[in-house]
């Protein structure tokens, strides 16, 4: 696949959208978007924050839960070549303050709440101490010097209106993915472009992933597993996404069910909790053909049972 190492991130969707325009990107919940809407919203975004003054280059950070902002937020920076860094929308002040200053991110999109958290609050609380961060964009309510509505971004500006920079898609980033061991302080890898999209590629090898596919998104995308078998993946092979914002089992049984989900990338944790649930077999799960295993080592045996108990194949 030569092509993997010419294209952009934001060309892995324009890419999509010439050859399947009405084809469905991504299912949340009762919102979804053909490649042709997604690109559209996407485009808007990116020249909505082109007139904001931001370019090729400059760090912005998502510390978002799964959903269909976080996507046009991607790939809206993905088209004007900015460099996402990823925040866990788990993360609280300590964590989401040191990225937000490392990453020197000059702004930050975010829900205005979820799980019971405020993000704008903490935004608010820790920006004194964040001299890059200029802008905040939020989804919901949200007010304040450098606040911007999420909606109105994407309401502002005609596709038309935007000319994207040019990339060098073997040494421009895509976006910093904060990591650590057991020791230290978290340290954001620089992913290129090009790794970015192999990245998703390599990922659909084991379950022979393709354009027929239908995946479910409950992985978090912030995460770099999530990222590139969730946000990437599907898009790159001109597939459907099915997105959660969180795994529970029986939602994940009704959604399988309901969109005839044929993949599921997945953690051990998230097969051991459906293997274990009571009502698994009330559903129809015979859609999904395969799955994948990955963020840490299966335990013993468990592959087996999914394959025999849920009829899943499973590659790791």
């Amino acid at each position: 696949m030569e092509f993997l190492n010419t294209l952009s991130v934001s060309q892995v969707l324009e890419r999509g959208t010439a050859l399947a325009p009405d084809k469905t990107a991504v299912v949340d919940g009762d919102r979804r978007k053909t490649y042709r809407e997604l690109n559209e919203i996407a485009t808007r975004l990116a020249s909505s924050l082109s007139g904001l003054g931001f370019k090729k280059g400059d760090r912005v950070a998502i510390y978002m839960k799964n959903s269909l902002e976080l996507v046009i937020a991607f790939y809206g920076l993905q088209k004007i070549g900015a460099v996402v860094a990823w925040v866990s929308p788990s993360y609280r002040r300590s964590e989401a303050e040191f990225i937000l200053k490392n990453s020197q991110s000059k702004a930050v999109f975010i829900f205005r709440e979820w799980e019971g958290h405020d993000y704008l609050s903490s935004i608010r609380e820790l920006k004194p101490g964040l001299p890059d961060l200029t802008h905040v964009f939020v989804v919901g309510d949200g007010q304040g010097e450098g606040v911007h509505a999420f909606d109105e971004l994407v309401k502002a500006s005609a596709p038309g209106d935007f000319t994207p920079p040019s990339l060098n898609v073997a040494e421009d980033l895509s976006m910093l993915i904060y990591t650590s061991g057991t020791t230290g302080k978290p340290k954001g890898a620089m992913i290129t472009q090009t790794q970015a999209v192999n990245a998703g590629w390599q990922y659909s090898l084991g379950m022979n992933a393709g354009s027929e596919d239908i995946f479910i998104g409950f992985l978090p995308m912030t995460h770099s597993y999530g990222c590139g078998a969730i946000l990437i993946q599907p898009l790159l092979l001109i597939s459907t996404v099915v997105l959660m914002e969180k795994f529970d089992p029986k939602s994940a049984f009704e959604l399988i069910e309901r969109e005839a989900v044929t993949l599921q990338p997945g953690a051990p944790a998230h097969y051991i909790m459906e293997l274990g649930h009571q009502e698994r077999r009330n559903y129809n799960l015979r859609s999904l053909r395969a799955g994948l295993i990955a963020g840490q080592i299966a335990p013993e045996g468990l592959i087996t049972r999914v394959e025999k108990e849920m009829g899943v194949y499973i590659t790791s």
